[in-house]
């Protein structure tokens, strides 16, 4: 019997060590990376952008923002 991944742990075995870029103190990989790689194993994958009530790509509690995909 084949033991299949999951999708997660198929993204999460890939290296991205060379990708990782610092700003501020903090280790971050960019999303446009990071995307590139989950279309080369799973080219029909899609992604939506949540917005907000009056149309804006970002949510905000007053003190912080985010982005919902």
């Amino acid at each position: 019997m084949e033991n299949k991944k999951s999708v997660f742990q198929t993204l999460f075995e890939i290296n991205v060590n060379k990708q990782i870029e610092k700003k501020n103190g903090l280790n971050y990989l960019s999303w446009a990376y990071a995307w590139s790689e989950v279309k080369k194993i799973y080219p029909s994958a899609t992604y939506k952008i949540y917005e907000t009530e009056n149309g804006c790509i970002y949510h905000t509690d007053g003190r912080t923002c985010w982005v919902k995909t």
